[in-house]
């Protein structure tokens, strides 16, 4: 089974490495250690974490409360707040953000490993609920596809997708100019919107476009110097699916 992969949010260097510690310790993985609003988003985007913890104090004009909001209003990704504020100001602050704990500063490797399981049990509990497909916000019109943030849609050209990525409910869609645009997706959902498309779902956490492949091997398929996973079983359909292709 994968590690839980957790994103650290705390402008204490000492503090954030000691949680790295003991995150590590009691076998979650941790994708980095970011100071402010801004590293955060950055993390995000290179490599998107099951979960965030967050001391409410940090570096920068925008506070943890306000990265809160963006991981429950825009990417739905479960989060922890740390603190060592226990007034009702900062509490109820807080409690406008969702989040999944609250834990206040200092805090006891037990309280932590706890506040994880339950929040990542609830996130989990919340997908099953939703049937765990949940609906991606996009749409083809013609050979474009439209991908929704906030409230605008932004257009990619279909032929310029390379491959997409799946990291649990999200997608990263991978384009030939060096782009990336992370959704909230299934493959199987968004194979649906690729169907008259020439793509290929060659492993259970890739789709690639065919018209991109420069190399296939019996356990991989690369496309532009990135290698990408081809599962035993879906290396003859994709030969197959090839030749009726070409």
């Amino acid at each position: 089974m994968d590690k839980i992969k957790i994103l650290i949010v705390e402008d204490e260097l000492i503090i954030a490495e000691d949680i790295k510690v003991q995150l590590l310790k009691i076998g979650y993985a941790v994708t980095g250690i970011a100071s402010s609003y801004s590293e955060a988003l950055m993390s995000l985007n290179s490599n998107l974490p099951d979960l965030v913890i967050v001391d409410i104090m940090i570096k920068g004009a925008k506070s943890g409360i306000d990265l809160g909001k963006y991981l429950h209003n825009k990417v739905n990704i479960p989060f922890i707040y740390l603190s060592s504020h226990s007034d009702s100001k900062t509490v109820e602050q807080a409690k406008e953000t969702h989040p999944d704990a609250y834990l206040l500063k200092p805090f006891r490797t037990e309280s932590l490993f706890t506040s994880i399981e339950v929040a990542i049990g609830n996130a989990a509990l919340k997908t099953t609920e939703t049937n765990a497909e949940p609906a991606p916000d996009n749409m083809v019109v013609k050979d474009c596809l439209f991908i929704k943030k906030g409230h605008l849609f932004f257009k990619v050209k279909i032929n310029d997708i390379l491959f997409i990525k799946a990291e649990g409910n999200y997608l990263e869609i991978y384009l030939n100019k060096g782009d990336k645009h992370l959704i909230r997706s299934t493959v199987k959902n968004f194979m649906q919107f690729l169907s008259e498309f020439s793509f290929f779902q060659c492993h259970k956490s890739y789709i690639i476009n065919l018209e991109n492949i420069d190399v296939v091997s019996y356990t991989f398929v690369k496309i532009r110097e990135q290698e990408i996973p081809l599962s035993k079983n879906k290396k003859d359909e994709l030969l197959s699916v090839m030749r009726s292709f070409s």
